[in-house]
């Protein structure tokens, strides 16, 4: 059974079903992500991500350099502080708290107002003609759904895990 993927508007090399995991990034990706830049607002980035079905952006530059990547993750941590949050604080005698590059790093998120403030800088990323066993082992051992596909530091394409669950899908 040939698949051909049409994502992006283009159509990539037919997929033959009898190697999944040696079917290269390049045939599955999606070639025309959205993206967002560092200075898109977070109110811009909020009403992108009710927009569409993918729930992250790679972050580029104007010449389509990938800078970092922000997911819905990243955006449901900006100005949530829960009851426990405060009652954990509390209840620790102020000589034991200490403000640690985590703390630092959350209060920054939460008073963000740009999606350089938010994103993942030097997310990890794969190249197009990576396997998908390789895509997967990256995914796993960093606990990653998406990864943005790579060359010569140029964005060209995102990879997702729901993208390789169709694929698998389709050739059964």
């Amino acid at each position: 059974m040939d698949l051909k993927r049409q994502k992006g508007g283009q159509n990539p090399e037919p997929i033959h079903p009898k190697s999944l995991m040696e079917t290269k990034v390049k045939e599955v990706m999606n070639r025309r992500p959205r993206t967002v830049t560092p200075n898109t607002s977070i109110e811009g980035l909020l009403e992108r991500l009710r927009g569409q079905i993918e729930d992250c952006f790679p972050v580029v530059n104007k010449n389509r350099k990938l800078l970092g990547i922000v997911t819905e993750s990243d955006v449901l941590h900006l100005g949530i502080v829960t009851e426990s949050d405060v009652l954990h604080v509390l209840q620790v005698p102020l000589r034991h708290v200490t403000v640690g590059h985590t703390m630092v790093k959350q209060a920054m998120k939460r008073s963000a107002s740009t999606v350089g403030e938010i994103m993942t800088r030097r997310p990890i990323t794969v190249a197009p003609n990576m396997t998908i066993q390789e895509a997967l082992n990256l995914m796993a051992a960093h606990k990653l759904r998406h990864l943005p596909v790579v060359e010569k530091e140029l964005l060209v394409g995102l990879i997702c895990l729901r993208d390789i669950i169709e694929l698998y899908h389709a050739l059964r």
